[in-house]
């Protein structure tokens, strides 16, 4: 018999996240095995563009297309997608769910462990920086202003810059390198689509060391259920 145990991954965007998964797996304790869901499995991009477009005032989230696509959309709007796919995580047997977004989301319906980054990475960060600033990556200078205000909630002073996971490493590295010989404790890059590769690059740019929440969030499941 099998002593695997399944979590799910619900990433915000389309499934397989195979540029996720990559960093995720070889962090997650051996007895356990990732099953991921999409919220956006079987939508277009138009029909995201359509239905689920950010409206003023709404949290404005960036995932990633099955076919490697970066999608914008309403944070507010996908949370009713995210539930569903919680719910069938747990049909399919699933003994944890970690919601693969760094976004800000209401309390869902569960009933095993869920798991969402942005608790985690806030308090982690906050604990290290010591009361000192920190650098904080997200992916659309869009997001910069929400960004402030969530940090803000956490007790956290940021300095922000932008550079899309899903645009590749250049910009990452060029938004890492403007940090260089600022005053900040250390680097957050505030999305799940953020690499171990472009958290490297971005140490090295910077010259701060980086907190990557996908490795983060693997590690604290790991400790959890390993």
């Amino acid at each position: 018999m099998s002593q695997h145990t399944k979590i799910a991954g619900i990433t915000v965007g389309q499934s397989p996240r195979t540029d996720m998964t990559c960093d995720l797996i070889p962090k997650l304790a051996l007895n356990l095995e990732l099953v991921e869901y999409g919220a956006l499995d079987g939508l277009t991009l138009a029909d995201i563009e359509r239905d689920l477009a950010p409206e003023p005032g709404e949290e404005v989230l960036v995932s990633r297309m099955r076919d490697g696509q970066q999608a914008t959309f309403s944070g507010d709007k996908v949370v009713a997608l995210v539930q569903a796919k919680v719910d069938e995580a747990e049909r399919d047997g699933c003994r944890a769910v970690i919601v693969l977004c760094t976004g800000s989301f209401p309390e869902l319906r569960h009933n095993v462990p869920l798991v969402f980054p942005q608790p985690l990475l806030h308090s982690c960060a906050r604990a290290l920086a010591g009361g000192r600033r920190i650098a904080v990556m997200v992916p659309e200078p869009s997001q910069a202003e929400q960004a402030r205000e969530r940090w803000s909630a956490s007790g956290v002073d940021i300095d922000v810059v932008s550079a899309s996971p899903y645009k590749g490493i250049d910009g990452v590295m060029a938004a890492a390198r403007t940090l260089r010989g600022h005053d900040d404790a250390f680097l957050c890059l505030d999305c799940m689509g953020f690499t171990v590769a472009m958290r490297d690059a971005a140490r090295r740019e910077s010259g701060l060391d980086v907190l990557l929440p996908r490795t983060l969030v693997a590690s604290v499941v790991s400790e959890l259920m390993g």
